[in-house]
């Protein structure tokens, strides 16, 4: 907790969510003929906290949490908690995240559960192999009535994993990955693991002449590119410079299908973030040709999903542990997506709010544009509109039909990402609200049907408080809530349905668009002239920089 001998500072890049919030905030509260100062610095953005009540995501400890309730209990045995419950949240784990983490065989952890729960103890597991098995079944837990479960061993971990905190092998990095929880504790425990990981040399492939066995090989490499995909994938959720560069990497990837298809992935989210969000660009020309080859590489990392999987990215929805594989992968390579072209969206939302400003009322810091957005700005503009889109109604359809899927709450920051994106472009196009409040009464409704409490409730009620600050008519309530008088409330709108379910595939692709796919279609034939508008200030992004 905050105090003043102890205050908690942290920093948020442009390609945090953090950052979109800020974007949705000044606009919300700011004048619209108001020309804030270009910046390339950090901004306070306590202001934006407090109103969308984002402050416990960020800062925050969980809900009923106590921290000296556990304290101590690191030795202590298992035998708490009943055999049965241990065992079918385990069974959870290796039907869902284990595939982003399969460090060894799941017949292997199993058998350590069982050696946990014999009564001799010469038969128990050591430490840090019993603390991996606590961390998969808190995990699993958490999506579930039994999360109280999490907490409590969550702490017996955090308190036996103290005296290994400079011990450096395959266990302990494993360890490090299995304990991202929120966002910044996230991005510590991977700065830990990316450290320990050089340390122990698992950048580097093993001799061929070395005596370890294939399976040890295996993991080595498993346990690597685990950590380099969650370390890339983090890093961009946050917006921070990751610790892990392929520079210094020369070992082979590992055989599981899976975990190579998302090291493919997590290679061109890694250009992303290098090539959109940190290089400086001249002209929006030379951004949006950037962006289109990562489009590119983005299309044809789809042969390796189906080569890995057995299907593409409009595969019919799995069930079941494939069916976890094939929204993992979809949600990644959308927001890929959609992160790659957000810039395009902010640049567009900058240039309508100029376009409210009377030509008396414009300084000298006011960009010289021409009042009518160019197409190809819309169009690029689409590519992060469907790609919110396709996210929304995935995990609306995943979640219904796969118990798997609903449970995974990390679900939350896509859907709350998508819903977002759509209610940016919304805020400076108020037109658009017909074609865009349904998919995001569709992702507030997927959200309510998640185990509540933070951040999903915290996610539902900043929506709910965004969509109330543009127009009251906009509330939602949750589809078995809906009080009688609220359509009374929205008689001064064009009646938009709350609805309960995504709305239909065909509605995907803005009505805007110019070609049959908007995230991958040819480029438009544009005169350079038309392209070459100088990028000023925050148009590719804001940074928030935050005290408590």
């Amino acid at each position: 907790m905050a105090s003043p001998s102890c205050q908690v500072q942290l920093y948020y890049g442009p390609t945090s969510h953090f950052s979109l919030m800020q974007h949705i905030y000044r606009d919300l509260v700011s004048n619209p003929t108001a020309q804030p100062e270009p910046s390339s610095g950090v901004e306070e953005a306590s202001a934006g906290l407090d109103l969308f009540s984002f402050r416990r995501i960020f800062f925050g400890t969980p809900d009923n949490h106590e921290p000296g309730k556990t304290t101590g209990v690191g030795d202590a045995p298992l035998m708490f908690l009943p055999y049965d419950l241990a065992k079918m949240l385990l069974s959870r784990f290796l039907s869902s995240l284990y595939h982003m983490t399969p460090y060894r065989p799941k017949a292997y952890y199993q058998s350590c559960l069982e050696r946990i729960y014999d009564p001799s103890p010469a038969a128990h597991p050591d430490t840090l192999t019993h603390a991996t098995i606590l961390i998969f079944i808190a995990t699993a837990s958490l999506g579930t009535e039994y999360f109280a479960w999490g907490e409590i061993l969550y702490d017996r971990v955090k308190a036996s994993m103290a005296a290994f905190d400079e011990v450096v092998n395959l266990q302990t990095i494993q360890i490090s990955v299995l304990m991202i929880r929120r966002p910044n504790s996230a991005f510590l425990h991977l700065g830990t693991a990316s450290r320990k990981a050089f340390s122990a040399g698992l950048h580097k492939d093993v001799p061929h002449d070395n005596i370890e066995s294939p399976e040890n090989i295996e993991e080595r490499r498993i346990t690597f590119w685990s950590l380099y995909m969650f370390e890339t994938w983090f890093c961009f959720h946050v917006g921070r410079p990751s610790s892990l560069s392929l520079r210094d990497v020369a070992i082979e990837y590992p055989q599981d299908p899976f975990i190579r298809v998302l090291v493919y992935l997590c290679k061109t989210i890694s250009r992303s973030m290098i090539e959109i969000y940190s290089e400086r660009h001249e002209s929006l020309l030379h951004m949006w040709r950037v962006a289109r080859s990562i489009a590119e590489d983005l299309r044809a990392h789809e042969a390796h999903m189906k080569q890995a999987l057995g299907f593409g990215l409009d595969g019919d929805l799995r069930t079941g542990s494939l069916g976890v594989q094939q929204t993992i992968y979809v949600t990644l390579y959308y927001h890929t997506v959609l992160l790659t072209f957000r810039p395009f969206l902010v640049f567009r939302g900058h240039w309508r709010r100029g376009m409210k400003i009377p030509p008396s009322q414009r300084s000298s810091r006011t960009p010289n544009r021409p009042n009518e957005i160019p197409s190809w700005l819309n169009e690029a503009c689409n590519h992060t509109i469907t790609a919110a889109r396709k996210t929304i109604h995935h995990l609306c359809e995943a979640s219904e039909k796969n118990d798997l899927v609903k449970e995974l709450r990390y679900h939350g920051y896509f859907m709350g990402s998508s819903a977002f994106t759509l209610i940016y472009d919304l805020l400076n196009d108020p037109n658009a609200a017909p074609n865009y409040l349904p998919w995001v009464y569709a992702s507030l409704q997927n959200l309510s049907t998640m185990r509540a409490g933070d951040p999903i409730q915290n996610t539902i009620g900043a929506i709910q408080t965004v969509l109330s600050n543009i127009n009251p008519s906009y509330g939602w309530f949750p589809y078995a809530n809906q009080p009688k008088e609220h359509s009374s409330q929205r008689d001064n709108m064009t009646a938009i349905p709350q609805v309960s379910v995504v709305p239909d595939t065909q509605d995907i692709q803005p009505k805007t668009s110019q070609d049959g796919n908007s995230l991958l279609g040819p480029l438009p034939d544009i005169p350079a002239s038309q392209w070459n508008f100088p990028l000023e200030g925050p148009e590719t992004g804001r940074s928030g920089g935050i005290k408590r």
